[in-house]
Formats: structure tokens, sequence, C-alpha cells
């Protein structure tokens, strides 16, 4: 009796052990199928040139490369591009190719500080603290550094993809840092006071949809315009208060969500149109 019970315990488990293996098996085989199902349809959506990265890549062949001179000790204006993309070849780092050369091709010295490239730390130190808040002590280097740079230029440019509709880390951190207390701004009779007046601000950022646009306020191209200046509005209302605080101009933007689909067979033309769409736009703020 108990050999027979034992050997029914035996056979029931071996094949609750099959059947599980045999569910695995399908499961893992669905699985993969899943995951080729949604690989393809990304490429078929264009939402990648390899189905895995809904980023914007542009091609190798349609790569911009461009070094500004940089400031000189001349009286030319002069333009700091404050860029934050870790990407070489994304529409975002592209764009801003296009209008550092714009603004040198007008006569403005152009330079250029790529904060993946310089390894910016955007984390405020707690022995910085008192410096970045208060205006106690002095700077570190690095700061130093940029503050030397702010302090020569007219137009401080950020470029930045939209990642979190706001600032992202690094460059929200450049500004922590860089534009501290005593340096950017003090305590007046009347509140907090801008020490950078004669200086302007601009951001230039490539997104996601927010409505359907390329430029600024009102320049929707008719998908969903009301969301489009609520997004427009939205940076206003941040890039003012920004712009008020250090005793800038705030000159607006230029945002992009139309971007050309990675695998789109008339790319080139496309990034051609969002090039030229920036150039007029910097040519109705900045050189009229």
């Amino acid at each position: 009796m108990k050999k027979k019970l034992l050997l029914t315990l035996m056979i029931g488990s071996l094949l609750t052990t099959f059947v599980a293996c045999s569910n695995g098996e399908k499961n893992k085989v669905e699985g993969q199928n899943d995951t080729n199902q949604s690989e393809q349809a990304d490429v078929n959506s264009s939402a990648s040139v390899d189905g895995k990265t809904s980023a914007s890549v542009v091609p190798d062949a349609m790569v911009q490369e461009y070094k500004p001179a940089g400031f000189t000790d001349g009286n030319k204006k002069k333009a700091l591009f404050i860029v934050a993309d870790p990407r070489k070849y994304s529409v975002n780092y592209d764009l801003a190719n296009t209008a550092m050369k714009h603004f040198e091709d007008n006569g403005v010295e152009v330079e250029l500080r790529d904060l993946y490239d310089m390894k910016f730390n955007p984390v405020i130190q707690p022995e910085e603290f008192y410096y970045a808040k208060d205006g106690e002590g002095t700077p570190s280097e690095d700061v130093k550094k940029e503050q030397e740079f702010v302090t020569k230029a007219d137009y401080i440019i950020f470029c930045y993809p939209n990642w979190h509709d706001t600032p992202t880390a690094i460059v929200k951190g450049y500004m922590e840092r860089v534009f501290a207390k005593k340096f950017a701004y003090q305590d007046g009779a009347n509140g907090l006071e801008g020490l950078l007046k004669g200086k302007s601000i601009y951001t230039i950022m490539n997104a996601g949809f927010l409505g359907g646009g390329r430029g600024y306020i009102d320049d929707g191209v008719g998908i969903d315009d009301e969301a489009w200046n609520e997004y427009m509005n939205a940076f206003k209302v941040l890039d003012d208060d920004t712009a008020g605080f250090w005793g800038v101009e705030n000159k607006g933007r230029f945002v992009n969500d139309r971007t050309p689909k990675n695998n789109s067979e008339n790319y080139e033309a496309e990034i051609n149109e969002i090039r030229e769409a920036l150039k007029e736009e910097l040519n109705k703020v900045y050189f009229q």
C-alpha cells in the first residue's frame, strides 16, 4: 500500500514538473513574440531606427559638427551657449550647432560650454552651500571659471532636451551653483535685486509631443494649439521668474516637437526645415 502511494506521489510530481516546464517554455516563446512584435511596432511607427529607443537620432551623414571660436577681448556682442545633451547626434544638439553657427555668421562671438564634455558637477556640496545661498566665502574654481564667462556674455543661451518639462538636472545644477547670491542677485531695499542687468537669457529645446508646434507662444501647427500654448506660457512663467531673479531679460524660447521620424525617407528635408525655422526665429529675436 505504501509503495503504491509513494509511486502515485512520484508520478504526480513528475507530471506537475512537466506541465510547469511546458508552460514556462510556452510563456518564454510568447514573451519573445511579444518583444518582437513590440520592436516591430516601434519600427513601423518610426519611433526609432532600431526599435529600441524613442530618442531622436540624426543619421550619421547629416550630423552637424561645429566648434565656435570662443570669446575674445574684443567689443563684439558675445553669446554664451550652455549645452546639456549627452548625445552629439541628437536633434537637440543639432539645433545648438545651428544656432551657434548662425550667431557667428551674424558677427556675434560664441563660447560653448558643453556640460557633459566638461563633466560639470551639478550638485552643491556642503562646503559651498553658504556661498551659493548667501554669497558667503569664495566660489570654487569651476564655478569661478563659469562666472567669468557669464560676466563677459551679452546673451546667455541654454540648450537642453525636454525630459521632464523643466531644466535638466545638470542645467539646474549649473544655474544653482554658478548664478549664486552676490554674483547673480543680492538683497535690495525692496527684496531681491538682480545683478546681471544688460544681459538676456534664451532657451532652445527639442521636445516630445507638447501639442504640436515649432517656435514659441502661438506657434502651434494646428494639432492641439491650446495644449501647445499652455506649455509655452508655463515655460514663460518659469523663464520670467529666473530672469527677474538675475536681473536679465527673458527673450523666450525656441521649442520644437515636430521632430522627424528617425527612419523618415525625407529626413534631410525635414531636419533642414527645423534648422531654417530656428534661424528665422533667432533673426526675429536678435538680428532685426
